[in-house]
């Protein structure tokens, strides 16, 4: 957690020198935070946003090998991305959790079945968890998929891999790091460079956004980890030369209960044989996604139309009697991966490894995924050590994230201990376990009222005293940091969002002292930023 006053002790150890700043509160960034500050050095984080406000809440949710990049013959990626699944599924159940895949093979597709069949065979070498791809008969399949599209199937496959959220995950890896003595600054804008006599980077002119104050903070060292913005800190930093081409994905958000599935689902297209995933969640089925080079805004990526229709074509293809249509989908969100620029016509075929190097003192991080977090900062931090002044790296302890369980750490049966420790309605139980691991404990013992561990509204399991768990210690700052990425009812059903508007201003106002003209405010700004969750927000016409 966040304990109070973190954000006050942060500005008032500005004044000091710090070992290394690190900008950006992506899962990169926080990485290393954590990384660094277990080693024993002073750590800063900057965001301009908040805590995975940019790509880290806008991926497929998967903590996965990555079974395409095989095809690619990426084979260190996967090999290291299997890796680090299988220790995050050890470490934190309370984040990450096995899944089963089916891969439907068709004859006549682009990837034949007996090709699926060597691949999976492959990713099984690669993980040292027990489980084995197989071949499903027709009455698993109908279990796992029921009407999943048969005409024409040559073999459907299952294999394990693992999901999770995402904006939760890099919150935990952050409220970690902050646990171990790290600063952590978001709503914090880095402008420019302060260099030393040598004309090396020494720290960053920043500025608070909250305040509007003006922040001169030095350090040893400057880690720039702000994903597909790192060429836009390079810059303000002094540096001009680009080396990323962000790629866009988007998503789709489909209604629960329309497809019943029981397993994801790995679909070829039907346009180019690029395989689509189709991930059952509690809220609804995640279905994506795309990948074309980006060349619109970065702050607030959109999904087009052209795009959209290539994933209802592959659902459709695959379940061709579910009837699904842009009129039942519940929202759509598109985000940005920070690819190296290898000068590859199709993004698809680029590089998924990340790119470390130093220039005038700044250290830069860049690409990577969101499963080799952990492997990524232990990289970065290595190289960061060989930069520091001689008395700041001796002494310093060797990486310890191999072995960390991140904040709130919680057993997989949370929810039915919630449920039968305060009585609790089994989704309310399960939603709290889920979004909160074990501070739900603490959020129960908020209550002080029955109809504090109820819903807020029908049809949602979000109550008053997980709302206030978020507020005091899940470092919120506004209505969208609630909404969007702590309980992330704007992605899974921004309609239900609003809905939830009128029931949230009373516990916004007891716990942080909001006035009316504030939470006006604060809705208009939530509104702008869910835009771009929703179907509304979808950029008619061409790919841009």
């Amino acid at each position: 957690m966040f304990p109070p006053g973190w954000r006050e002790r942060a500005l008032a150890n500005t004044d000091d020198t710090y070992d290394v700043i690190v900008v950006g509160g992506g899962i990169s960034g926080c990485g290393v935070a954590l990384d660094a500050v277990q080693r024993g050095l002073r750590v800063l984080l900057l965001e301009r946003g908040d805590i995975a406000s940019g790509t880290s809440s806008r991926s497929s949710k998967l903590i996965h090998g990555g079974l395409r990049y095989l095809k690619q013959m990426q084979f260190r990626v996967t090999r290291l991305a299997c890796r680090e699944r299988d220790r995050l599924l050890a470490l934190n159940p309370h984040l990450v959790d096995p899944i089963r895949f089916i891969y439907p093979a068709y004859e006549g597709s682009g990837t034949p079945g007996w090709q699926v069949d060597l691949g999976l065979w492959m990713y099984d070498k690669l993980t040292h968890r027990p489980e084995r791809h197989e071949q499903l008969s027709p009455a698993e399949i109908q279990e796992m998929a029921p009407n999943l599209n048969v005409e024409g199937l040559d073999r459907a496959l299952a294999y394990g891999d693992a999901m999770g959220d995402d904006a939760r995950l890099t919150l935990a890896v952050a409220e970690t790091a902050v646990a171990y003595g790290a600063d952590v600054l978001t709503r914090c804008e880095v402008h420019e460079a302060i260099r030393n006599s040598r004309g090396r980077v020494h720290g960053v002119v920043a500025e608070d956004l909250e305040s509007g104050r003006s922040l001169r903070i030095a350090a040893h060292a400057v880690v720039n980890a702000a994903g597909v913005w790192s060429d836009l800190i390079r810059e303000r930093l002094g540096l001009t030369e680009h080396h990323l081409r962000p790629s866009r994905g988007i998503h789709l958000i489909i209604p629960p209960g329309v497809l019943s599935l029981n397993a994801a689902l790995t679909i070829p297209s039907p346009d180019d044989g690029r395989p689509v995933f189709l991930i059952p969640h509690p809220e609804g089925d995640l279905l994506g996604t795309t990948d074309i080079y980006h060349d619109g805004s970065y702050d607030d990526p959109r999904p087009t139309d052209p795009e959209v229709d290539y994933l209802l074509r592959a659902v459709s293809t695959a379940f061709p009697h579910a009837g699904i249509s842009r009129e039942i989908l519940k929202g759509a969100f598109a985000g940005l991966r920070p690819i190296l620029d290898s000068h590859a016509e199709d993004p698809s075929e680029a590089s998924r490894e990340e790119g470390i190097w130093q220039e005038e003192g700044l250290l830069t991080v860049a690409g990577g995924k969101l499963t080799t977090w952990r492997s990524t900062a232990e990289e970065t931090v290595d190289e960061l050590l060989k930069m520091l002044p001689g008395d700041r790296s001796v002494g310093v302890s060797p990486c310890a994230t191999e072995g960390t369980p991140l904040a709130r750490l919680a057993p997989r049966d949370l929810g039915r201990q919630l449920e039968t420790a305060y009585k609790l309605n089994h989704e309310v139980a399960a939603g709290m376990a889920r979004r909160l691991g074990s501070l739900a404990w603490s959020a129960c013992a908020l209550a002080r009222r029955g109809r504090d561990l109820e819903p807020l509204i029908d049809g949602l399991d979000l109550t008053p005293a997980e709302t206030v768990a978020h507020l005091r210690w899940g470092a919120v700052l506004h209505l969208e940091d609630l909404l969007l990425r702590r309980a992330r009812f704007g992605m899974w059903n921004p309609d239900a969002a609003r809905e939830l508007l009128p029931r949230l201003r009373p516990v916004f106002a007891k716990e942080l002292g909001w006035r009316f003209s504030r939470w006006q405010s604060e809705v208009q700004r939530f509104e702008k930023a869910l835009t771009g969750w929703t179907i509304e927000g979808i950029i008619h016409g061409g790919a841009s």
